[in-house]
């Protein structure tokens, strides 16, 4: 741990009651607190229908040896432009309008909050002027590209602002660009069951990374793609229904690299930890 936030029973006491009393919640202190030459990811994903636990147990294995600082929002409220205006990479898996369940710092909770709204206009355009006048890395998986009442999101993202669904089947992704430092050297390979979402390109800039069939259906669609946005980057990713696809070791590695593509930086090899 960071010498800078190692707490002790007696500073909890001293100093944590007074900041759960004043309504602050710490996680907030700890990460607004950027030092010189860290690296802040910020991971927002896990709804109704998306396995939020699943996701973040697996992410922290897969970055457990980048030597980030990880962080998980728990709620809509905590992506507020404050928070993005110092974060280098934004991952998010998100779709609907209010968050699965409302927020509580209790430990034991009896009677749960109204949960937040998703998306409020502040932080959609928080994000994309963050990643396009200060170059913050996004990385959209599976359903946030499945958000069409947030066109200025969809249109950063290069997607057409439409729902759909998928049936869930085997899907097997190929078609794999080769020289792209995402996707370059990559074979094709299947997840067991996962769905094979079917998203419209709707940008001529964008640089598609891969496709996918369904196993079942036959389907086949682009699965996978990257943008530049100004001074930024975003990569899409569409699999992670399932938590099949998020423990799967080649897509973790597509994880790895489009983080480290979306934070402009060489991509070094993928070693996964625990």
């Amino acid at each position: 741990m960071n010498p800078r936030f190692k707490t002790t029973r007696r500073t909890v006491i001293k100093t944590g009651l007074v900041t759960f009393a004043a309504g602050i919640n710490p996680m907030i202190a700890v990460c607004s607190q950027k030092a010189p030459g860290e690296t802040k990811v910020i991971y927002f994903g896990g709804d109704y229908i998306h396995n939020g636990v699943t996701q973040e147990k697996y992410l922290r294995e897969t970055f457990s040896k980048s030597g980030w600082r990880l962080f998980f929002a728990q709620a809509s409220r905590f992506i507020t432009p404050e928070q993005l205006s110092d974060t280098d990479l934004l991952i998010m898996n998100r779709t609907g309008t209010y968050d699965a369940q409302g927020f509580s710092s209790e430990g034991l909770v009896e009677n749960r909050p109204e949960p937040d709204p998703f998306m409020a206009p502040e932080m959609e355009d928080a994000i994309i002027e963050n990643v396009e006048k200060r170059g913050m890395g996004f990385v959209a998986l599976h359903c946030t590209a499945g958000n069409p009442e947030h066109t200025k999101l969809m249109t950063m993202l290069g997607v057409k602002p439409v729902r759909s669904g998928a049936k869930l089947q085997p899907v097997r992704f190929h078609y794999f660009h080769k020289t792209h430092p995402i996707t370059q050297r990559f074979n094709d390979f299947e997840i067991d069951l996962d769905e094979n979402l079917i998203k419209e390109i709707d940008d001529p800039g964008a640089t598609v990374l891969f496709r996918a069939t369904g196993i079942n259906d036959g389907i086949e669609c682009d699965a996978g793609w990257c943008i530049k946005r100004r001074q930024g980057r975003v990569v899409v990713l569409l699999a992670g229904h399932t938590s099949d696809a998020w423990r799967h070791p080649k897509y973790r590695e597509l994880h790895w690299r489009a983080a480290y593509w979306a934070l402009q930086r060489d991509i070094p090899p993928f070693e996964m930890g625990k």
